[in-house]
């Protein structure tokens, strides 16, 4: 799974990618601001892990430019603890899936990480599983 990890802060940075890079199959790349955005153009994320300030306007373009390059990738806002509560308001207007509070409690990052794998695992074995059913209906017994 492919993660694309935007954050300034470097301690936050380096805890969240030391902490992604304990699941094998599990591939971090690392962007800033707007540039790191732009990994975006050809590259194929499963999810974007991006720090926000969400009293900082810039953060808040970042949020809205990314959006308008994917709507669809999962989306995890990275923010400190004071801004938790604005960016719960603004959840469904970024369509974000978690929010994360700084600094990162490793507990938090790990359930996380947890939930991500089990939404992603249940979406390809269901898929698989559609794959293999019969074209027709069993009967009812």
């Amino acid at each position: 799974m492919n993660f694309l990890l935007i954050e300034s802060d470097p301690l936050v940075r380096d805890h969240v990618k030391v902490g992604l890079h304990q699941f094998p199959d599990f591939n971090v790349t690392v962007g800033a601001g707007f540039g790191g955005i732009n990994e975006l153009h050809g590259h194929e994320f499963d999810c974007v892990l991006v720090g926000v300030d969400g009293c900082d306007q810039e953060s808040m373009r970042l949020l809205q430019h990314l959006r308008s390059l994917d709507k669809s990738v999962e989306l995890v806002v990275l923010t400190q603890s004071r801004n938790v509560k604005g960016m719960m308001r603004d959840k469904a207007r970024y369509d974000i899936h978690s929010v994360l509070s700084k600094p990162i409690d490793p507990k938090d990052l790990f359930d996380f990480v947890g939930r991500f794998q089990d939404r992603h695992s249940g979406a390809r074995s269901g898929s698989a599983r559609r794959g293999s059913e019969p074209s027709s209906p069993m009967p009812a017994l």
